[in-house]
């Protein structure tokens, strides 16, 4: 029954490539014309304005993304994403729902309004089903996802631009290991915040930027427009991101300083509130054939009456043969996150990684980054220019004995066990994503976990994930 719940997403995908339209779009795409806009994993950061030339818009429905407004403009745009998943053992149980195999999608629309060349309005609505899985989690009829306002404060005569945002956001840093929108889960994570974001006038978007931060996590809920604040819990903090251009041509250097407060904080050790800052950097860049993605992560504060110190760090260095057949990558990722020394005294080291982007380690989502240490050998290849295949082997240890392993959203799956191995197990994952067009793209992926001592000694099973998935923008 499952995989013929599999069968028939692959059959719906087939038919969508069969029609018409996207023959004739894909078509289109092959003509001369200047280079396009690009869909952005953050719609608000497009800019369709080349399309206010009528003679540019070349696809169906190109008159959306540039229509005039009295004395400035608006866009419209949208996505659909159609996704099958399933799991054998999900969270390494055994129980009657630890199988299952159900549909979700996804809806999201937006319209982005220009009314002065200084005053901008986004709005985004997001509405999610799913069908046949186990406690509705993935459930929001319809809500208000984004909505805020931009003010341009300063232009300055180098194009560096000062701009306060406010309003219900989506916040995205760096490579997202702690502040992401959790693209890969039904439902995108927003924040009601405020931002005044600092632009110099590097040209394509490779200037300086700094960003400085405040707001609250919103939570989902599954009736219409009563999605809310969480009460209790706020981010903020300073980010700034700096391009090496003398130094090391390529690189660019990240810098953060954030604070996060949560009145209800779960960790292997227990429960309590806390207040943590964390400061950190990231390297990254391309330089050569090489790429790099390095990170380090200092953390501190209080929880439930003790110190908080905790560290993580991250590696993800990869090398493309680019005049080989395939092009193939192939990368080495290495991270470590602190786990708490002992869940007897009041103190925690335990790393929190704040709101991290979705699918953290592989689609499947098994674990969170608390209390790790992990390795990860794999290969990419582009065996044509419009499809990519990904295979890679994790490895996973507890880096403390006495701390637990978690979920992605942070609950604790089992607690710490000082007498029990370090050795939580392998996953073997392969995923692939084929562009159809520049709006269609039709991906898969499957992960096999094989648990190791730690999880085996608790009961656990090793687990199997599938999905495959269709998402077109306009």
């Amino acid at each position: 029954m499952h995989g013929l719940k599999l069968l028939s997403l692959a059959g719906m995908a087939a038919s969508l490539l069969a029609t018409p339209l996207l023959a004739g779009e894909t078509a289109k795409t092959a003509s001369a014309a200047p280079p396009r806009p690009a869909f952005k994993p953050l719609r608000y950061d497009e800019d369709w304005s080349l399309l206010r030339d009528p003679a540019l818009r070349t696809r169906p429905g190109d008159f959306l993304k540039h229509l005039t407004a009295g004395g400035g403009h608006l866009s419209f745009g949208g996505e659909a994403r159609e996704m099958m998943e399933g799991y054998r053992n999900d969270s390494f149980s055994t129980g009657p729902d630890a199988d299952s195999v159900y549909f979700l999608q996804r809806y999201l629309l937006h319209l982005d309004w220009h009314p002065t060349p200084a005053l901008r309005f986004f709005t985004q609505f997001q509405s999610a089903f799913e069908d046949g899985k186990p406690g509705d989690s993935d459930r929001n009829a319809l809500d208000l996802h984004q909505f805020f306002a931009d003010a341009v404060m300063l232009r300055t005569d180098g194009g560096g631009t000062l701009t306060l945002r406010a309003g219900r956001q989506e916040l995205s840093y760096g490579s997202e290991r702690l502040i992401g929108v959790r693209d890969g889960t039904n439902n995108r994570r927003a924040f009601d915040a405020a931002r005044l974001i600092w632009k110099s006038g590097g040209g394509g978007g490779g200037g300086e930027r700094m960003d400085f931060f405040a707001g609250r996590p919103v939570e989902w809920d599954q009736g219409v427009f009563d999605d809310q604040t969480v009460d209790g819990d706020a981010l903020g903090g300073i980010h700034a991101t700096l391009p090496l251009t003398n130094f090391l041509p390529g690189l660019s250097l990240d810098l953060y300083l954030l604070g996060l407060e949560r009145g209800q904080a779960s960790f292997s050790q227990g429960t309590g509130h806390e207040d943590r800052w964390t400061l950190g950097t990231r390297l990254f860049g391309k330089r050569g054939s090489w790429d790099f993605n390095d990170e380090a992560m200092l953390q501190g504060g209080r929880f439930a009456g003790g110190d908080i110190l905790a560290w993580s760090l991250a590696t993800d260095h990869g090398f493309t043969w680019e005049h080989l057949p395939g092009k193939p990558r192939l990368s080495l990722k290495a991270a470590i996150a602190s786990g708490d020394r002992d869940a007897g005294d009041h103190d925690l080291q335990t790393f929190n990684p704040l709101y991290p982007r979705g699918s953290y380690f592989t689609e499947a989502s098994l674990l969170g980054p608390r209390n790790f240490m992990d390795l990860r050998p794999g290969l990419r290849l582009q065996p044509a220019e419009a499809l990519t295949l990904d295979l890679s082997a994790d490895f996973y240890w507890r880096h403390q004995r006495a701390d637990g392993i978690y979920r992605p959203g942070g609950s604790v799956i089992y607690p710490g066990n000082p007498a029990a191995s370090r050795f939580v197990g392998t996953d073997l994952s392969l995923s692939a994503e084929w562009t159809l067009s520049p709006r269609l793209t039709l991906a898969c992926a499957a992960t096999h976990f094989i648990t190791g001592p730690f999880i085996r000694d608790q009961g656990g099973a090793d687990v199997d994930y599938g999905s495959v998935w269709v998402t077109w923008r306009f």
